[in-house]
């Protein structure tokens, strides 16, 4: 049974006159398609920064194309395997090339991200075994995710079998063959959320889970899954599981977000929109202002009567469309100009000339105001905006906020003290490093200090890049692998890496002044 939420199937009669260049069936073979193609993406890229691109050029690709669909009735199947082929070419391109922008440029505040199963958790209000299917999601492969997203739809009453064979490019058998497989690995990750969130937790798997960064993946799946099968304790805790397709069954779509569909609609309703595709300029995951910007450039144009009032909804969708951005899939932080404080920091102080020695019972002054081409190095303190006597420091390993003075212990002032090195996931961000060696990073979200163990994931833990604080002369330091967080002090004054909140407090929690260093 469909979910009266869930999207009709565009009528034939609607393909046929949109296929004529019928702008009103246009309009509403869009609005028709859009969720579906919509929550496919976002499945498949596990709410990467892309999706929202990659949905709009799926929708221009399609629109271009629709003049040649020799068979309306098989518009669905079409539909489907474009959206595919545009996530296998994202996927064939890698990663996008991060944005440059200047601290100056960065005016906007930073809206909080989340991933596309936090969104589906959120929007369609999961709970029970349904929010458990949606979280065991983020145990599979980039590459299972595909057939996932298709088999997702498939189970909600939205495609049909033979649509999702179309889409894969496989025989039925083959189809079912890796829609079984995925099946079976996300009943597999199904048992292992159960594990891991079950209170209390099996004590020889808290062994197993030692060394485990709190990051679902797939690798961890196989590790946490192969205690499962042979523990009698985990095995119970999972003995209710319902099949996941009776869970999904008439399950309604992941709404699209308003903006993003008014720009769809105003793209497409262009008189020159033929042939247009969505190019690395109309990104639309970097926030509302650029969506804003975008927008404004759209209603400079001369454009039919038809299209001025998608325009106008387009606009007046812009708010909107940041409220659901707050739970939109993260973005890669757009890199900010070398680290330069704002330009009302108090005079210049000469540290940089080799000649002066500070004094060790100085107190450190803010660092001088420069040019944003100028690259911050060497040796510095981070000094809280709303604790003005603490500094970032460390205790037993973790980030602290804690007081230095001029009466403080060598030891405590060189606690306060770090290197600012270029990133070690991005020369263009920052990595913060002790005098020991050890570099600022992020574990399960806690701040702490460790020893470069060269890996991929430590060099990302351990870059932040510099955004702007909440007063002037401030910095607040976002997190390289997880857009959206940034490094800030609890009330209990513990260092952690925390997703941003438009208050504030949190604002002023987050933000610090980089002076020179304690000696």
């Amino acid at each position: 049974m469909r979910s009266q939420n869930t999207q009709e199937r565009p009528d034939i009669t609607v393909v046929v006159a949109a296929r004529a260049g019928d702008r009103q069936a246009t309009e509403q073979l869009i609005r028709d398609c859009l969720p579906l193609v919509y929550n496919i993406v976002g499945r498949a890229l596990d709410g990467h920064s892309d999706v929202d691109d990659v949905v709009q050029e799926t929708m221009m690709r399609v629109l271009d194309g629709l003049p040649g669909l020799e068979q309306p009735d098989r518009f669905r199947s079409w539909l489907v395997a474009i959206t595919v082929r545009q996530i296998r070419d994202r996927w064939r391109r890698g990663r996008s090339g991060l944005t440059v922008e200047s601290l100056e440029a960065s005016t906007q505040e930073p809206v909080p991200q989340a991933d596309f199963s936090d969104l589906a958790i959120l929007q369609l209000a999961l709970s029970g075994q349904r929010r458990e299917v949606v979280e065991a999601t983020r145990w599979l492969e980039d590459e299972e995710r595909e057939v996932l997203a298709l088999w997702w739809m498939e189970s909600a009453g939205e495609l049909t079998r033979g649509e999702l064979s179309a889409a894969c490019g496989l025989t039925p058998q083959h189809a079912a063959v890796r829609v079984q497989r995925v099946k079976e690995r996300l009943e597999t990750a199904r048992t292992v959320v159960r594990a891991v969130t079950a209170s209390p937790r099996c004590p020889d798997l808290a062994t197993v889970l030692t060394s485990w960064d709190g990051r679902p993946s797939a690798l961890w799946r196989k590790r946490m899954a192969r205690h499962v099968r042979d523990c009698p304790q985990c095995l119970m805790n999972s003995s209710d599981l319902i099949p996941a397709e009776g869970l999904l069954a008439g399950l309604a779509l992941v709404p699209a977000p308003v903006g993003l569909a008014g720009l769809v609609l105003a793209r497409a309703l262009r008189p020159d929109s033929a042939g247009a595709t969505v190019g690395a300029g109309t990104r639309t995951a970097s926030g509302a202002s650029r969506t804003t910007r975008m927008l404004g450039r759209l209603t400079t144009k001369p454009v039919a009567a038809a299209a001025a009032g998608v325009l106008t909804f387009a606009a007046a969708g812009v708010a909107g469309y940041t409220a659901v951005r707050s739970h939109a899939p993260a973005a890669r932080p757009a890199v900010a100009a070398p680290l330069s404080p704002a330009a009302s920091s108090p005079a210049p102080s000469p540290r940089a000339s080799a000649s002066r020695t500070p004094a060790p019972t100085s107190t450190p002054t803010a660092v001088p105001t420069t040019t944003a081409a100028v690259r911050f190095s060497g040796r510095h303190a981070l000094r809280s905006v709303d604790h003005p006597g603490d500094y970032v420091s460390e205790s037993n390993r973790l980030g602290v906020l804690g007081p230095v003075g001029a009466t403080s212990s060598p030891t405590t002032r060189q606690a306060a003290t770090f290197t600012f090195v270029p990133g070690l996931a991005d020369p263009r961000c920052y990595s913060l490093r002790d005098a020991t060696g050890r570099y600022v990073r992020h574990y399960s979200f806690r701040i702490r200090l460790d020893t470069d163990d060269r890996s991929a994931i430590f060099q990302k833990d351990a870059t932040f890049c510099p955004r702007p604080g909440s007063t002037v002369g401030s910095v607040a330091l976002e997190s390289y692998n997880y857009p959206g967080r940034y490094l800030r002090h609890r009330d209990n004054l513990q260092l952690w890496l925390d997703p941003s909140e438009n208050t504030a407090a949190y604002r002023t929690s987050r933000s610090f002044v980089l002076v020179g260093p304690w000696t």
